[in-house]
């Protein structure tokens, strides 16, 4: 098949190349949190506060909890305590704790038991003009009902891949109607793994491997979607030319509002359209720009909102101070307009 655009997997193997997808791209479901009992623990600090208001209201918000145990420290993100019996704590978590090293107010517990959950929703999506091959060809010529889980691959024009996730069984199969000789293949999708349409709109620009050639196209998407844009345009732009000390830069400072923002306005000021330095710490960065200067109009907004928000993040968002000390301390000579 010429230029496929999704692949289907079971591990390491490909099951089906497949030309478009229907149902893929919509708005995911929130994850299913996952839920733990702290078993003998020794609850201190926020965890004694959030267990206390647990048993007035119900339950209590907490944040990040480290939790030790004689196998190790764990970390628990956005957690809420939901009750309290005894010394076993009941919380629920973003996902499953993983080890953390150099924790200095852990909570002593002496085991971590994982609760069962509930099944994510589901949805039906449909993977269209696939070419089966390997053990689905042959589930299919066999007559079977359906199929183990799979894993589904967007690739580029070129091939590559351009992001991977959980699809879920494949449940049925059928001729394909714009594509002679295919099949169109349903698939038991976790509606929590579904792909926002905005961050299409930035793997479709990004397709061909090519960089955007409109300035300032990044000001089009926010949140999530920036962050894939600037992942996207970081791809591209290693061994990136070395601006030329003394040069002066003018940086548009109307539209940064995040980090994303300011690396992406920052790097098309340098480098031109749909490029984003990999490296985002002020004094990385400094390093790029080492004796130039760069006069930062509208300092206004980026002042007001860079590392404000949220406040909670791991790790912290430099702020705007922390940003321009950082460039100068690197070598580079900014002017704040």
């Amino acid at each position: 098949m010429r230029n496929p655009r999704y692949a289907l997997l079971s591990g390491r193997h490909v099951l089906a190349l497949c030309h478009d997808v229907d149902g893929l791209y919509g708005d995911p479901a929130p994850r299913p949190r996952a839920r733990h009992e702290l078993r003998g623990c020794e609850p201190r600090g926020g965890l004694a506060r959030a267990v206390t208001q647990a048993i007035v209201e119900g339950t209590a918000p907490l944040g990040t909890l480290d939790v030790e145990t004689p196998d190790g420290t764990w970390r628990f993100e956005a957690v809420r305590v939901l009750g309290a019996r005894g010394d076993v704590v009941t919380i629920e978590a973003a996902g499953p704790p993983r080890r953390h090293h150099g924790a200095t107010d852990a909570v002593p517990c002496a085991h971590l038991i994982p609760l069962p959950g509930t099944d994510p929703p589901r949805t039906e999506v449909t993977f269209l003009g696939c070419s089966p091959r390997g053990t689905l060809r042959e589930a299919l010529a066999a007559g079977a009902e359906g199929f183990d889980e799979v894993r589904y691959q967007v690739l580029r024009r070129s091939g590559n891949l351009q992001h991977e996730g959980a699809a879920g069984r494949v449940t049925g199969w059928d001729a394909a109607r714009d594509h002679h000789g295919l099949l169109d293949l349903t698939v038991a999708f976790p509606r929590s793994g579904l792909v926002p349409p905005r961050t299409r709109e930035v793997w479709d620009l990004f397709h061909d491997h090519r960089t955007p050639a409109e300035p300032g196209t990044w000001r089009r998407f926010t949140g999530a979607a920036r962050t894939v844009w600037r992942r996207e345009a970081a791809l591209r732009s290693y061994d990136l030319p070395e601006p030329v000390p003394g040069t002066t830069y003018t940086l548009d400072g109307r539209g940064i509002t995040d980090e994303d923002a300011l690396v992406c306005a920052l790097t098309e000021a340098v480098h031109g359209p749909g490029l984003a330095y990999p490296s985002a710490t002020p004094h990385a960065l400094g390093e790029e720009l080492s004796g130039c200067t760069l006069i930062w109009h509208h300092a206004a907004v980026a002042r007001a909102c860079l590392g404000v928000t949220p406040l909670l993040a791991v790790p912290r968002p430099a702020t705007f101070r922390e940003w321009v000390d950082g460039l100068r301390a690197a070598g580079v000579r900014v002017v704040l307009d």
